[in-house]
C-alpha cells in the first residue's frame, strides 16, 4: 500500500498507516528483549545518534535484517509550520510521524555528503547499511 517517497502526502495511504515502524525478526527481537510496539533507537556508523521509532516483531523478515518503510519522518514536505514571504503556509504535522531511514544510510566514504549508491543506475543503495537496534526505556 505504500508508495516510496510520496506515501505521506496521500491522505488515504496516511490513514491506513499513519506511522511506520522498524521490522525485526522474532529471534532478533527476543535477543534484545523487544516486543511489537516498543520504542527503539536505531543507529549506524554514519549516524551514531540514530533515529527512534516503534518496532514491529515479525516472522516475515529474515533474521539479522531490519526494514523501515520509506516516506515517513519528514522534516520538510509541509510537515511543520513555516512562513514564506510573510505568509503562513498550510502544513500537516502527520507528515512528520514515524522515522526516516535516510538518516541512517551509509555515507559515501569518498563523497562524504551523499549516501552510497549502486553502480549500475546510481540509485541509493538501501541494503548497505549496518544498524544497531536498542530498546529505549
Amino acid at each position: 500500500t505504500q508508495t516510496q517517497s510520496r506515501t505521506i502526502v496521500c491522505p488515504s495511504l496516511q490513514a491506513l498507516m499513519p506511522e511506520n515502524f522498524l521490522e525485526m525478526h522474532t529471534s532478533d527481537a527476543r535477543a534484545r528483549g523487544l516486543e511489537t510496539g516498543d520504542l527503539v533507537r536505531a543507529t549506524s556508523a554514519s549516524n551514531p545518534a540514530g533515529i527512534q521509532g516503534r518496532v514491529w516483531v515479525t516472522e516475515a523478515i529474515r533474521p539479522g535484517v531490519v526494514a523501515i518503510a520509506n516516506s515517513f519522518g519528514r522534516w520538510e514536505m509541509s510537515s511543520r509550520a513555516m512562513t514564506i514571504d510573510g505568509q503562513p503556509r498550510d502544513f500537516d504535522p502527520g507528515r512528520a510521524m514515524g522515522m526516516s531511514s535516510n538518516l541512517l544510510m551509509r555515507v559515501d566514504p569518498v563523497l562524504g555528503d551523499v549516501c552510497v549508491t549502486e553502480t549500475v543506475v546510481g540509485n541509493a543503495s538501501f541494503y548497505e547499511t549496518r544498524v544497531e537496534v536498542k530498546k529505549l526505556s
